[in-house]
């Protein structure tokens, strides 16, 4: 038997016995360190969850970390966010539900205004946090008309009602809790964004995976 597979064999075995387990509570995985959150991300990737656009765990490491930042659990990270055009952004109802758990969130209303069918057709939402002013933001399909969104293949055309209001509630959520939601758009919003065109040289974006700087 080649001595130098053997030796090979049990440095790999020595490594994996000394990783430590990590953590498991009532309410899932407790990452406590940067190897650990990729170990999970691994495992992730592995069982075929990861979400479309973070198929590699990388991906998932940082998706994990931004929705730990805005106050989101692992899984529920990855339920929620998405990568479009290659910037993170988050889903509506996941953007209301971290405003409400805040607890900067007074009243939230969303109102169905004008008659359908026509251009003053939309949703209103209006918010009041605390220590600020109540604060509207209306969208109609006039509104979508002018951005070049009504009839648009896809959504748009699928679920017209509830695009105009998730666009509505998206622009206010970002203008009044910024700081909760960490900047980011909507998915329902960033997928109407045109894409970037990335100039950088693909040597250069394969160069330095992380995958060779975690110890696996």
């Amino acid at each position: 038997m080649d001595t130098n597979v053997k030796s090979d064999n049990t440095i790999a075995v020595a490594e994996t016995a000394t990783k430590a387990p990590i953590q498991f509570g009532q309410n899932g995985v407790q990452l406590q360190s940067i190897d650990e959150a990729f170990r999970f991300a691994r495992a992730v990737v592995a069982s075929g969850w990861a979400p479309k656009g973070m198929e590699k765990p990388e991906s998932v490491m940082i998706a994990i970390q931004f929705g730990l930042e805005i106050g989101l659990t692992p899984m529920a990270a990855l339920q929620n966010m998405a990568v479009i055009n290659g910037r993170p952004a988050i889903y509506g109802d996941a953007a209301l539900s971290l405003v409400r758990s805040s607890g900067q969130l007074v009243s939230y209303k969303e109102t169905e205004v004008g008659e359908p069918g026509k251009d003053t057709h939309g949703f209103t939402v209006t918010v009041q946090r605390k220590g600020f002013d109540a604060a509207s933001e209306t969208f109609t399909c006039a509104d979508a008309k002018a951005a070049k969104l009504w009839g648009k293949a896809g959504p748009w055309s699928d679920y017209p009602k509830r695009m105009l209001k998730f666009r509505a509630r998206g622009f206010l959520l970002r203008d009044q809790f910024g700081d909760i939601l960490k900047g980011l758009r909507t998915a329902e919003e960033a997928r109407d964004i045109p894409a970037e065109i990335n100039v950088t040289p693909l040597a250069d974006k394969l160069a330095g995976g992380l995958s060779e700087a975690i110890n696996q």
